[in-house]
């Protein structure tokens, strides 16, 4: 089922989603295809076809069509937010609004208005850690697929490791001693992945086969003033917002400007693991 208060929030931030979210995801989203069999669009030809599930702002729709320009490719999106900025983003790249082999659809990954085994194909990226039930996400891609199609999927394994600019941040918030209320986030969601092992078996559970998982490790570089441009405008940006409007706001800043600069340089390059699944549907 689609979690409405996440789908809210990206119909709220797909702006700044796309400006300060989508570039730390870019390359290793567009690397998930480098792990698609390169055999598959060459048996299916013009007739084959992807579904990107939880599209976003279209990144790997796009990337899927470059790579595969004879496929048809289908965005799918529980955010209108999303799905209008995917579609901006594509007429930004120079395809047409009505291009005959990308098309945008309203839906949720638990229940997508595509019919049964129609796709060869799927891809989805930085997804099933947001759903509320990802079993049922992963019957429903199941379902979709052409018995002998492929998923290829990477999200999130947990991580223990704290990121210093992040902690750094966080220290500037207690130094002002601003009263924090309490956690927000009451969305439900499944999380990210434990292991890879783990990851690989819950796909086994809902009946794919061949399944490989592999820990990956996504890199990104920010710098100082970036990554507060970053914590101002997206991360923390309610914070900045309940701030606004008095001297706080500028006083947080620049305590957190004063942790930053005791970092490294270095510190600011944020490696995180993710896993990337590969699986298909028997048959």
């Amino acid at each position: 089922m689609t979690n409405v208060s996440i789908v809210e929030r990206y119909d709220r931030d797909a702006e700044d989603y796309e400006r300060y979210w989508a570039p730390v995801l870019d390359t290793s989203a567009r690397g998930l295809l480098d792990r698609v069999p390169s055999s598959l669009a060459s048996v299916r030809g013009p007739s084959f076809r992807i579904a990107d599930v939880g599209t976003g702002s279209g990144v790997l729709a796009l990337e899927a069509l470059r790579r595969w320009p004879d496929a048809s490719i289908t965005g799918v999106d529980p955010s209108v937010g999303m799905l209008a900025m995917a579609a901006r983003r594509a007429a930004a790249a120079g395809f047409a609004v009505d291009h005959p082999r990308l098309r945008w659809l309203e839906g949720d990954a638990a229940e997508m208005p595509i019919p049964d085994a129609s796709v060869d194909l799927v891809i989805s990226s930085f997804v099933l850690q947001l759903v509320s039930d990802r079993a049922a996400a992963l019957r429903e891609m199941h379902r979709i697929l052409r018995p002998g199609g492929v998923l290829a999927t990477i999200t999130w394994l947990e991580s223990g490791d704290p990121f210093p600019p992040s902690t750094a941040f966080d220290e500037a918030v207690m130094d002002l001693g601003i009263p924090e209320p309490g956690d927000e986030d009451d969305e439900d969601r499944a999380g990210d992945f434990t292991s890879s092992r783990g990851a690989a078996n819950e796909f086994r559970a809902v009946g794919f086969w061949r399944v490989s998982a592999r820990q990956e490790t996504l890199s990104y570089a920010w710098d100082a003033d970036s990554y507060l441009e970053y914590k101002r405008r997206y991360d923390e940006a309610w914070l900045f917002e309940l701030l606004e409007g008095t001297p706080h706001a500028e006083r947080l800043a620049t305590l957190a400007r004063g942790r930053f600069a005791a970092l490294p340089p270095d510190a600011f390059i944020w490696r995180t693991p993710v896993v990337s699944v590969v699986a298909r549907r028997p048959g």
